[in-house]
């Protein structure tokens, strides 16, 4: 009987043991880390085995295997993963990036691929990047981190970076970039948190952009933000607050040296060499700034749903006295995993931000203002009554406004707020074909009033005034905007991912968008309403007081169709085709409104050949080129003008009969922009993927540019029109280099730099009635830039200086030789736009120890002095002019001979724009393990713009303006924003 029990138990056994190596069903997810990105077409292998699967476009995969197996993960560009399956059903891995960057996965549009598949310029910038560089906006972070990027960014609180991909290609149309945000269109990510944000990619060349079609000539910037993370609720914590300062400060005469001078320009002595006061106007307009950021964030979920959540708290102080900026962004987003086959996300955020203006005319004023006249009057305390440019004899010398007034007498508020979010499905219909389909919608509503006090104005105006020589009803003036926007986005796309014969991949991506957007704002004007902010409203003005009222409203649509060919043959040799079709509302009814975007790049993998497959030396070697076509649709729309004052008399009694006509004709043939791009790329990885880099050649040409065109008068009509008239050409080359090593488990450094040159033309102009236009106004009745055929845009086009007379005045040069100085001898002396640019980064890592060095360069522009050159006399200079003063003997002096007269615009006031400045120096400590349930502490401290090398004698040679290359602040300084520097300490807690 014991015998056969002992049979039967050693029987079970067997049994049991038996099921427990029976192959069961092992499913799971794989992702990238840090950033948490699903990951498409990893192998996944029994070890020792052939039976293997790969993942699907959601990072999943399905797989036999028993309790004694090994899974392997693999995925070029990542570190292999070994995992015993043992009693697990559900294994997932998170794979870990090597040091290659070719093997990374960036998003291409409308889907992923490893960077070593594609056949376009793409650069990736990771979180860790942009958190080293805090900022409002993630743009103004990733200056520097990008070859081909130039970002152009101002110190003003609220303010966006300038942002241009291989250049300026358009004159009228639109020229920023768009933004992707988790596969949502928009043209803006100021209302995101850098902390927020996994990855950005940015798209640079035809090839990976024409998928983007009329919207991607100006190039592509796709941003992925954080999502949660399978497993237990993390909480990420950082704050930190700083200071700013100036960082360039511009030294003006003070009264002895402004005193000297003027009574030398003025040819009298209207001054006493000894004065009352010696104000410092730029100090009576600045302060030292505060910046403020509070961040938190809580993520965490299981198989079925992860969530993520944060909050943000941004507030700054600016140098300029009232200057306020204070945001709030609040961001959620959710994934479902319904079934094994669905998959359902959605996310939404809100930013709430809240802005105080103030005038940047106060900086020009300070510049220009004598300091000889007070800030205040009666001890100093404000009443309304500002000093203004009086001399002894009661007589006004100069017509500056009063800065401090400037500010004082400026009330004004703005609020926006913005809301985005975004649904989408997934549904894998197959291990190789899944169909996407998503709905995203922004809309924002701000509102703003600035208002006038027309009394206190005038008091302020002169010091002997009196209220009752104000002769105005208005004693104020309100004024109230509300703007508002929508914009919605639909896409359904199919995505077939499948490799035949283990050599031939294919991957192929068709789909469907549309858009709309709509924007419109009303605006009402009042007098006289109560003197209290709180009481400011259109319906508080007197009774009988003028109301004036506008608006406007656009809406334009967008229907596109696109498809994409991915071929990998052998994983050495590769092709992409891209074809978008879109049909815009913007244009006319007819077939302008449809337009076609091809584009075709090809790639070879040389590294994967056999003769260099076990190099040790070369990791990765890939060659590429590409050509396509891209659309602008962010064009001006042609507007009619109409002339009702053309009445004439007629008949016997002359009556005066009223007359009217159209002046100017519209152009029904206009359509976007179509840029035509050559692209030639090399990337490489050597020395055991230390050294990494990229290379670009890029050629890229806006073939129908819009320009105005005045007709000739024969066509009855005088106006601007306009319509395609020019060729503006971009080229150059791009050039990244990085270098990572660690020496130890202790030690780890990297450096990493980039260069870009760009050679801006305006190549041709089409049609022969387009005429030169002016720009860059100098408000003192003449221009400094013109636009002409085989000149850059934003070129200056001035008098020379050659020399002083007798007299100490200029000479300018006769370039005609007809013995006068008129606009036939000005000639261009360089633009606004750099020959290259480029950026530095480095740092190191030493147990507990972080440092980073970051800088940016620019060099080959020019920049134009505009508050020196705006001079109508009485006004201040600068302490160089005031000390000194021209006189024959001394060889070395450039200024001319003290003047109160308007000086032509000339080369005397054009200056280099070169500039290096050192971003940002952070050193930080993560400490031990010293508080139950923290998981990481670290504090740092950081020097922003602590350092700059120019040679512009101005507050900044960074002058962004508003884009627009003919813009009297687009590489003009005047009312401009100076520089800032700033010193920040801060903490990351992570539990």
């Amino acid at each position: 009987m014991k015998t056969k029990f002992t049979l039967l138990f050693v029987l079970l056994n067997m049994f049991y043991f038996q099921l427990q190596a029976q192959d069961r069903i092992i499913t799971g997810t794989v992702t990238s880390e840090p950033d948490g990105i699903t990951l498409p077409g990893v192998n996944v292998v029994v070890k020792g085995t052939s039976t293997g699967t790969i993942t699907d476009f959601d990072g999943k995969y399905s797989i036999s295997a028993n309790n004694d197996d090994i899974l392997v993960f693999s995925f070029l560009g990542f570190e292999t993963n070994e995992v015993s399956v043992a009693n697990q059903n559900i294994i997932n891995i998170l794979m870990k990036e090597s040091a290659s960057a070719l093997g990374e996965v960036v998003l291409v549009g409308y889907g992923s691929s490893r960077k070593q598949d594609v056949t376009g310029s793409i650069t990736r910038i990771k979180a860790e990047e942009l958190v080293k560089q805090p900022a409002l906006t993630p743009t103004q972070s990733i200056q520097g981190k990008a070859a081909g990027v130039q970002i152009i960014s101002s110190g003003a609180p609220g303010s966006s970076p300038i942002v241009r991909i291989r250049g300026t290609g358009t004159v009228q149309a639109g020229r920023e970039p768009i933004y992707v945000v988790d596969g949502i269109i928009t043209d803006r990510i100021d209302n995101i948190s850098s902390e927020d944000i996994t990855t950005i990619d940015i798209l640079k060349d035809a090839s990976s952009l024409a998928i983007y079609g009329t919207r991607a000539a100006n190039g592509v910037i796709i941003v992925t933000t954080k999502s949660g993370k399978i497993g237990k609720m993390q909480i990420d914590v950082s704050s930190y607050f700083g200071i700013k300062e100036v960082l360039s400060k511009v030294d003006m005469a003070n009264a002895r040296g402004f005193v000297n001078y003027s009574n030398l320009a003025f040819g009298n002595q209207r001054f006493e060499l000894d004065q009352q006061y010696d104000t410092d106007f730029f100090d009576e307009i600045t302060r030292t700034g505060t910046v403020t950021n509070h961040y938190v964030s809580i993520s965490g979920g299981s198989e079925k749903m992860t969530s993520y959540f944060s909050a943000n708290y941004f507030e700054e102080e600016g140098i300029l006295i009232g200057n306020d900026y204070r945001r709030l962004n609040l961001r959620g987003k959710a994934s479902y995993n319904l079934t094994s086959k669905l998959k359902f996300d959605h996310n939404i955020s809100l930013s709430l931000n809240r802005s105080v203006p103030k005038p940047f005319s106060a900086f020009t004023n300070a510049y220009k203002q004598a300091p000889i006249v007070p800030a205040r009057y009666i001890g100093g305390t404000f009443n309304g009554r500002f000093g203004v440019p009086f001399d002894s004899s009661g007589a006004r010398f100069n017509n500056v406004g009063n800065p401090v007034a400037d500010l004082a007498l400026n009330d004004e508020k703005r609020k926006n707020l913005i809301l985005q979010g975004n649904v989408s499905a997934t549904y894998d219909i197959t291990d190789y074909l899944s169909a996407t389909t998503r709905f995203g919608i922004e809309s924002g509503y701000g509102k703003s009033y600035a208002f006038n006090p027309n009394l206190e104005q005038f008091l302020a105006g002169d010091p002997t005034r009196e209220i009752s020589d104000f002769d105005s009803p208005n004693r104020n003036t309100l004024r109230v905007r509300k703007d508002d926007f929508y914009h919605w986005v639909f896409d359904a796309f199919l995505n077939y991912d499948k490799t035949f014969a283990e050599k031939h991949a294919v991957k192929l991506t068709l789909g469907t968008t549309a858009e709309e957007e709509q924007n419109e704002f009303l605006e009402g004007i009042r007098n006289n309403v109560p003197d209290d902010s709180s009481l400011f409203s259109l319906n508080n003005g007197e009774v009988g007081s003028d109301v004036v009222s506008g608006g406007f409203s656009d809406k334009r649509r967008l229907r596109s169709y696109f498809a994409r060919l991915n071929y990998d043959f052998d994983s050495k040799y590769l092709l992409t085709a891209t074809i978008r079709r879109d049909g815009s509302s913007v244009f006319a009814n007819n077939a302008d409104q449809w337009g076609y975007f091809p584009s075709v790049g090809i790639g070879w993998l040389i590294s994967n050949e056999d003769f260099l497959k076990e190099s040790n030396f070369v990791n990765t070697l890939k060659i590429r080129a590409s050509y396509g076509e891209l659309g602008n649709q962010n064009i001006p729309l042609n507007v009619l003008t109409f002339n009702s004052d053309l009445g004439y008399v007629f008949g016997p009694d002359q009556v005066l009969v009223p007359g009217s006509t159209i002046t100017a004709i519209i152009d029904e043939n206009v359509g976007w922009e179509v840029t035509e791009e050559y692209d030639i790329g090399l990337e490489f990885a050597f020395l055991n993927n230390r050294l990494s880099g990229e290379f670009d050649y890029y050629n890229r040409l806006n073939r129908n540019a819009i320009l105005p065109i005045s007709l000739p008068d024969a066509f009855g009509a005088s106006g601007i029109t306009l319509t395609h008239a020019g060729k503006i050409r971009n080229k150059g080359l791009e050039f990244a280099l990085n270098w990572n090593d660690q020496i130890n488990d202790d030690f780890k450094y990297n450096i990493s730099g980039n260069i870009t040159t760009n050679d801006n033309n305006l190549e041709e102009i089409t049609n022969p009635f387009a005429f030169e236009q002016q720009g860059g106004s100098i408000d003192n009745g003449q221009v400094t830039k013109i636009l002409r055929e085989g000149q850059p845009l934003g070129s200056f086009f001035l008098q020379e200086v050659e020399g002083f007379d007798e007299r100490g005045d200029f000479v300018y040069r006769d370039l005609n030789n007809d013995g006068e100085i008129d606009n036939d001898d000005r000639q261009f002396f360089g633009s606004i736009q750099p020959d290259f640019y480029f950026g530095i980064n480095g740092g190191f890592e030493y147990k507990s120890w972080d440092f980073n060095i970051q800088g940016y360069g620019s060099a080959g522009s020019m920049v134009y002095n505009g508050k020196k050159a705006q001079r109508f006399g009485g006004e201040n200079v600068e302490a160089s002019v005031a000390n000194n003063i021209f006189n024959f003997d001394n060889a070395s002096n450039m200024n001319p001979a003290p003047s109160n007269e308007v000086l032509l615009s000339s080369t005397y006031f054009l200056e280099s724009g070169d500039y290096f400045r050192i971003n940002n120096v952070t050193v930080g400590y993560t400490l031990p393990d010293v508080i139950v349930g923290v998981k990481k502490i670290r504090i740092y401290a950081l020097a922003q713009n602590p350092f700059i090398f120019k040679k512009f004698t101005g507050f900044t040679p960074e002058l962004p303006g508003n884009g627009d290359p003919l813009s009297n602040s687009s590489g003009i300084e005047l009312n401009a924003y100076p520089s800032v520097k700033s010193y920040i300490v801060g903490v990351n807690l992570n539990f």
